[in-house]
């Protein structure tokens, strides 16, 4: 059997595990626009753990209360409302180069799981950037997400 060696360095996994706060998502298009799926203020968290397992979920800053107590009481315009100010999911994680791999195993949108969605990872100081680019009807797109430390977390950023 013959094992092909990279000469790409992996990105050191220590540096992911932890806690992160997002910080800013955008996406740039081919043609210089820049939008903000959750809008200005979004916050979300993004955890690592050492076993290999991870966690991102983030929304929009001020989303209304449903009218409601039960979420499946409440009309179908907050419901999905609701849905399109959210985004989330979990699985397994794992570094390939100078990228990361989630395996998506629960995920508010169910087209995700079963997918492999994988992140470019950027790291300059404490601010952590994964970013993925994307091909839409018209072209292609990037989207950024900027991750600090969360506040009180143990992100291996914060050590260094």
């Amino acid at each position: 059997r013959i094992r092909l060696r990279s000469t790409v360095k992996n990105f050191d996994r220590k540096r992911l595990v932890g806690s992160w706060q997002l910080q800013r998502w955008f996406i740039t298009y081919e043609d210089g626009t820049v939008t903000e799926p959750l809008g200005p203020g979004a916050i979300g968290l993004l955890v690592y753990t050492p076993d290999g397992w991870m966690s991102a979920a983030m929304m929009a800053a001020d989303r209304p209360r449903l009218s409601r107590g039960n979420p499946r009481a409440a009309p179908e315009n907050e419901r999905v409302a609701a849905f399109d100010t959210f985004f989330g999911y979990c699985g397994r994680w794992r570094i390939v180069g100078q990228a990361v791999e989630h395996h998506v195993t629960i995920s508010h949108n169910p087209a995700l799981v079963g997918t492999v969605q994988t992140r470019k990872i950027q790291m300059r100081g404490r601010t952590l950037t994964l970013s993925a680019e994307e091909i839409v009807p018209g072209g292609r797109r990037v989207h950024r997400l900027r991750w600090r430390p969360a506040a009180g977390g143990k992100s291996a950023a914060r050590r260094s």
